[in-house]
């Protein structure tokens, strides 16, 4: 039988249908609702912190740090939960390399709207500070929406999506709280020194193992799904790939990016460290 999966919403690279994910309520949902509640958390900041300088001076960064986080602990939620433990755990599903590039995943839509309005709303918002607005902030933010974006639309790598963008979000949910007391210290005077280092220890450890370990082995296999899948003669008779060459090279060109990131934020960790053991200078990396 003849397999010819609709293309949507690649732009410029032959779109034969409107994207779909421009008609979602859920995805404009979320994103308005980031846009409305980050001005509502500044309000409500500096009306009730009054007596906090820090906050008065500056209640940006506080705000995007609490409203970012409401996205993430949903896509979280939810991606760990499809990875680990649903009735069929992709984690522990055995797939072939066909299935693991295009067979759409159930949940992962789901997960792949919410993380597309927060990455697009945080890219924005990002402007706003010059504390938000490094490159390589900005560029991961971008990488992340446009890959959502594609997950979503042609399907493409849901399997693979579930992970990079949903699971490895797990290492922002201490990140969030150690942020607020880098630069909001006179918040962070509240939180025992203990706790701060347990929440850094707890950080590096999810990092280490999700974006540089098991994302190293992750990797590897998406460029062999990936060799495997652009060989003819793997695809099953009269098989239309969902999408360009473009996309299909262009996502491992995003994951090389990807890596090159962590790697980069690996060694701002690993100072960071070096730095709260044995004292001295060096800044943490966010």
């Amino acid at each position: 039988a003849s397999v010819n999966l609709p293309q949507a919403g690649v732009p410029g690279l032959g779109v034969r249908d409107s994207s779909p994910l421009w008609s979602d309520l859920l995805m404009y949902g979320w994103f308005v609702g980031l846009c409305v509640g980050f001005p509502v958390v500044c309000l409500w900041m500096k009306a009730n912190w009054k007596s906090n300088k820090e906050v008065q001076k500056s209640t940006y960064l506080a705000a995007f740090q609490l409203v970012y986080f409401i996205p993430t602990f949903h896509v979280v939620v939810k991606a760990v939960h499809v990875w680990y433990f649903g009735k069929t755990p992709l984690s522990g599903k055995e797939t072939t390399a066909f299935e693991r590039v295009f067979e759409p995943v159930s949940g992962s839509k789901e997960i792949m709207k919410i993380a597309f309005a927060s990455q697009v709303w945080k890219f924005c918002m990002s402007m706003g500070d010059f504390e938000l607005a490094w490159p390589e902030f900005l560029g991961s933010q971008l990488l992340s929406a446009v890959l959502s974006y594609w997950t979503l639309n042609i399907p493409y790598m849901q399997y693979y999506a579930v992970y990079y963008l949903g699971v490895c979000e797990l290492t922002n949910l201490p990140l969030a709280v150690i942020d607020l007391g880098k630069y909001y210290p006179s918040i962070g005077d509240g939180m025992a020194t203990v706790v701060d280092l347990g929440l850094k220890a707890i950080f590096s450890a999810l990092f280490l193992y999700f974006r540089v370990i098991n994302w190293f082995f992750m990797s590897k296999q998406v460029y062999e799904d990936t060799t495997f899948i652009l060989d003819s003669k793997n695809l099953p008779a009269g098989f239309e790939y969902p999408c360009p060459r473009e996309v299909v090279y262009g996502v491992l060109v995003m994951l090389g990016m990807f890596t090159l990131l962590n790697l980069a934020w690996l060694w701002q960790i690993a100072k960071a460290a070096k730095s709260n053991v044995f004292g001295g200078g060096g800044g943490g990396g966010g």
